[in-house]
């Protein structure tokens, strides 16, 4: 025989019409008896599941409706941030020598005229002063005290490090897709959870002959520091906006077995209900078939009933 659980109960109508605006129920007599079956067949053929409104508290069930929504299409691509090269500079002698002194250590800040080091200089055959033309931190510093010098050598990387690029590649089957003033949600990749929205500034016109991939570039900013040069993230480009006639949160949807279903939601209880499933962008999903415009929904807490069902559906007694 089936074990009845405590949570399954015959419905409080009282809480479904405070949740879901639900008119023209009461309250059964005896609310607190267990139901014989935690679950029978809906109105819409589907499996029904009914709830006591303490069970609905606890899983923290939020009802919601099925209607027209946008949503945004996507494309997901690797990216990396890098410096702002137009707020970075590599710090050159004036003149062939010998490095006497560095006196800026990696990471540090500097400020726009900041000694960093002393030259003794092979044609004036005297020392001079080298200085931070910028202000910014410190990011690189490739020479050394005693090291041989010439016009080419860089003794510091000095980078402000208040804005940062992010760069992504652009695959030929996204050229024409992919273009100047698109929307680009930036997501890291590992570590602390790191998001920001930016807007594409600029997209190669040129394809690398090797890799037949050009790249496209946000500027960042990163007052805080926290978008590190070098971390790598996920670009999620948005391509175009669309309006679908019926759409539910991405929570709403749960599987079973191979199929896409929802959980339905009005004074009887919660059922299941299979649909199908179009274009996604993650937060909001649109259903093709299997649902109405205006079609209540449970929109939190899809996933503790499937577990609730599937514990149910399992709990048998010899």
């Amino acid at each position: 025989m089936n074990r009845k659980r405590p949570g399954f109960q015959v419905v409080v109508c009282v809480l479904f019409a405070v949740a879901w605006g639900i008119t023209g129920c009461s309250r059964p007599e005896h609310a607190a008896v267990e139901h014989e079956e935690a679950h029978q067949s809906g109105p819409h053929g589907g499996t029904l599941v009914e709830l006591s409104d303490e069970a609905i508290r606890t899983a923290g069930i939020v009802g919601g409706a099925a209607g027209p929504q946008e949503i945004e299409v996507v494309v997901e691509l690797p990216g990396e941030i890098k410096l702002n090269a137009e707020h970075s500079v590599d710090v050159r002698p004036t003149y062939a020598g010998r490095v006497v002194s560095l006196n800026a250590s990696l990471g540090g800040a500097v400020t726009p005229g900041q000694p960093l080091g002393v030259i003794y200089s092979n044609e004036s055959l005297s020392e001079y002063v080298v200085s931070a033309p910028i202000a910014g931190t410190i990011v690189a510093r490739p020479a050394n005290p005693g090291a041989v010098v010439d016009h080419e050598s860089v003794l510091y990387t000095v980078a402000d490090l208040s804005s940062v690029w992010l760069d992504f590649p652009v695959y030929v089957q996204h050229l024409g897709r992919i273009r100047r003033g698109q929307v680009v949600h930036v997501r890291a990749e590992g570590g602390p959870s790191l998001a920001v929205t930016g807007t594409i500034g600029y997209v190669g016109p040129l394809l690398d002959v090797d890799t037949r991939t050009t790249y496209a570039r946000v500027e960042l900013p990163n007052r805080d520091g926290r978008w590190q040069p070098g971390r790598l993230v996920t670009a999620v480009v948005v391509v175009e906006r669309v309006t679908v006639p019926v759409a539910v949160p991405e929570d709403a949807i749960v599987r079973v077995g191979t199929a896409s279903a929802v959980f339905r939601a009005d004074s009887t209880g919660f059922e299941v209900q299979l649909v199908s499933v179009g274009r996604s962008d993650g937060t909001t999903t649109e259903i093709l078939s299997g649902l109405e415009p205006g079609a209540r929904i449970v929109a939190k807490g899809a996933f503790w009933l499937k577990a609730e069902l599937e514990k149910e559906a399992g709990g048998h007694e010899d």
